[in-house]
C-alpha cells in the first residue's frame, strides 16, 4: 500500500507538472497567435499604403506630363508666332522704300553711259577713216556684279556672331563704326550727330514725316530746331519733310531728306544686328548673313557718299 501511495502522488505530482506545462505553452501560443496577428495586421495596412502611394504618385506623374506637354505645345506656338512675326519685320524692311536691303541707287543716272576704262576713238572719225565698217569699240562689253568675302572680315564676324555683342570697342562692330557708322553721322552740328548716334544706339530715336503731324496744342516747354525749310543737322536751306527726337524729348529737329537717309541707313544696320543680338535670325548660313550686313554697310557707304532716296 506505501509503494502505491507513493505511485500514486508521483503521477499526480508529474500530472500537476505536465498540466502547468500545459498552460505555459498554451499562453505562449496565444502570445505568438497574436504577434502573427498584428504582424499580418500591419503587412495589410503598409500594401495598402504603398499601393495608395503608387497610384497618387502615378496620378502626379500624368498630370505632370499632361502640364509638361501643355506648355510645350503653347512654347511651340509662341515659337512659331515669333518666328512668323520675325518673319513678317524681315518683309517689311525688305518691301520698305528706305530698306537698305532694297535696290540699290544707280550711280550715273538710267540715262548716262557707264563709265569704261582706258579710251575709244571717236565713233565719227573712226568712220570717216575706216570707210563704212563699223567700230569694233562701238560694242559694250557686258558687265556683271561680282562679289567676293573678305577673309579677315569675314573671320571678325563669325567670331563675333558667335558671341554677338553691341559694344562698340568689339573688333567687328569697331571696324564698322569706322568706316561707315562715324563718317555717316558726321554733320555740321558735331553735337546734334553724337546724340543722335547715342540714340540709335540705345534705340530711343524716332524719325516722324512732318506732313502728316496733326496740328495739337504744343507744350509750352517743346523747341522745334531748324524748320520745315531749313535743316538743323546741315544748316543748309533744305525742304525737310521729316523730323527727329530723342526718346521722351519734346524737343523736335527737322532734317533734310538726304540727313534723313544717312540716319535712316544707320538705324537699318543697327536693327538688324539687334535681330542677330537677340537671336531671332534663324539662318544657319553665317555668309548669308555676313552679305546681308555687307548691303547695309554698303547703303551707309552711298549714304554718306551723298547717295539716297528721297520718297515723292
Amino acid at each position: 500500500m506505501e509503494v502505491r501511495e507513493k505511485g500514486y502522488e508521483r503521477l499526480k505530482e508529474e500530472l500537476v507538472k505536465a498540466q502547468r506545462d500545459l498552460l505555459l505553452k498554451d499562453e505562449k501560443c496565444e502570445r505568438l497567435s497574436k504577434v502573427r496577428d498584428q504582424l499580418g495586421q500591419e503587412l495589410e495596412e503598409l500594401t495598402a499604403s504603398l499601393f495608395q502611394e503608387a497610384h497618387k504618385m502615378v496620378r502626379e506623374a500624368n498630370v505632370k506630363q499632361a502640364n509638361a506637354e501643355k506648355q510645350l505645345k503653347e512654347a511651340l506656338g509662341k515659337i512659331d508666332v515669333l518666328q512668323a512675326e520675325v518673319q513678317a519685320l524681315k518683309t517689311l524692311v525688305l518691301s520698305s522704300p528706305t530698306s537698305p536691303l532694297g535696290e540699290l541707287p544707280s550711280v550715273g543716272g538710267g540715262s548716262k553711259t557707264p563709265f569704261r576704262k582706258g579710251h575709244s576713238r571717236n565713233k565719227s572719225t573712226s568712220s570717216a577713216i575706216m570707210g563704212t565698217q563699223p567700230d569694233p569699240s562701238a560694242t559694250q562689253p557686258i558687265v556683271r556684279e561680282c562679289r567676293e568675302v573678305d577673309s579677315q572680315l569675314f573671320s571678325d564676324f563669325k567670331a563675333w556672331r558667335e558671341e554677338p555683342t553691341l559694344e562698340r570697342s568689339c573688333c567687328f562692330l569697331e571696324i564698322v563704326y569706322r568706316e561707315d557708322i562715324y563718317p555717316c553721322l558726321t554733320f555740321s552740328k558735331c553735337e546734334l550727330g553724337s546724340a543722335i548716334l547715342e540714340a540709335v544706339e540705345q534705340n530711343t530715336l524716332s524719325v516722324e514725316p512732318v506732313g502728316f503731324q496733326p496740328l495739337p496744342v504744343v507744350k509750352a516747354s517743346a523747341v522745334e530746331c531748324g524748320g520745315p525749310k531749313k535743316c538743323a543737322l546741315s544748316g543748309q536751306t533744305k525742304t525737310c519733310k521729316h523730323r527727329i527726337k530723342f526718346g521722351d524729348s519734346s524737343n523736335y529737329y527737322y532734317v533734310s531728306p538726304y540727313c534723313r537717309y544717312r540716319i535712316t541707313a544707320v538705324c537699318n544696320f543697327f536693327t538688324y544686328i539687334r535681330y542677330i543680338h537677340q537671336g531671332l535670325v534663324k539662318q544657319q548660313d553665317a555668309e548669308q548673313i555676313f552679305w546681308e550686313v555687307m548691303q547695309l554697310r554698303r547703303e551707309m557707304s552711298l549714304a554718306k557718299l551723298g547717295y539716297y532716296k528721297d520718297q515723292l
